[in-house]
């Protein structure tokens, strides 16, 4: 996850034509590599999937919170990152209440793969359908 980070600030890409599509392409690995530990009972293979949920998602992560620090002056850096990392914890904290607790639904670790893939494919259709329209977009100027 590291490595991938660090390479981020290696990489020359206009961000601003094509950093939604890397959103969108990262959060549709993260949801293969879940959808690949749900559906495979071989170890390794969930092993493997692990490792490219973990790389893609701190890249994922790094992407997002370039693509925030943009647009923000200097003064509001703290604010920002605080409040984002807040509200990211509370929907964490529901989405496990909600999965994973006995008193919500209480689901196997499969189950759960299965969910959370789900989730990440959402997530990645939206940022794919809006970075075909920024794309489209642009080039239609």
């Amino acid at each position: 996850g590291s490595a991938t980070s660090m390479a981020v600030g290696y990489v020359k890409v206009n961000w601003d034509l094509s950093g939604e599509l890397g959103l969108g392409i990262f959060s549709a690995m993260d949801a293969g590599s879940l959808f690949l530990m749900h559906f495979t009972d071989n170890i390794w293979a969930c092993y493997a999937g692990y490792l490219v949920f973990k790389a893609c998602y701190m890249l994922l992560i790094t992407i997002a919170t370039f693509q925030v620090a943009v647009n923000l002056s200097m003064e509001r850096y703290a604010l920002m990152f605080g409040f984002n990392n807040f509200v990211a914890l509370v929907i964490q904290t529901i989405l496990t209440v909600v999965v994973v607790d006995s008193k919500g639904l209480g689901l196997d670790i499969s189950t759960q793969f299965l969910i959370y893939g789900s989730y990440f494919t959402f997530i990645a259709g939206i940022f794919l359908i809006r970075s075909i329209y920024t794309i489209i977009t642009i080039k239609c100027r």
